[in-house]
């Protein structure tokens, strides 16, 4: 069976996920302010697919853009590039960025979420090696007019 640690939100490295699979909690990114996860209508979300990972073992990402609002959002974007990636260490070095070496079409878009279409979900494969540790794996709407994003905290042993 697979077991997802999630971390709602926007997460301080301090906080540390236990060590064993499918533990974690956390907090919605909501436009507004004070809310509750329960009652968190438009924001994000990310998991992985482990809370403790081997120094070979690759780190699945999934990070979701969600509109539980019953409305219609549009979220303008600068150039083809949606979302990004970053896994940092505890000394918040940046490890990997899943953007960097790519190249994005320099063309505006935009992408609209509403009852037909409630979310978008993107993902990624981080396949380096980590050394033993704590690391934040952050998932980035890169919106122009409605940036967010979440993190988790996973260990490698």
């Amino acid at each position: 069976m697979l077991y997802k640690v999630i971390l709602i939100g926007v997460a301080m490295f301090a906080l540390f996920v236990a060590a064993v699979p499918g533990v974690g909690g956390g907090e919605e990114v909501s436009e507004t302010e004070g809310k509750n996860v329960r009652d968190s209508r438009f924001g994000v979300w990310l998991t992985t697919d482990w809370a403790v990972y081997t120094p070979e073992q690759p780190v699945n990402i999934e990070f979701c853009v969600f509109n539980r609002t019953g409305e219609e959002i549009t979220l303008y974007f600068r150039n083809a590039q949606r979302y990004d990636f970053t896994i940092e260490d505890e000394e918040g070095k940046e490890v990997w960025r899943w953007s960097k070496d790519r190249m994005f079409a320099m063309v505006l878009g935009e992408e609209v979420l509403g009852p037909d279409n409630p979310e978008i979900i993107y993902t990624a494969e981080y396949k380096g090696k980590l050394r033993t540790g704590y690391y934040k794996v952050t998932g980035i709407l890169v919106a122009k007019d409605r940036p967010m994003s979440g993190s988790v905290i996973i260990e490698v042993r």
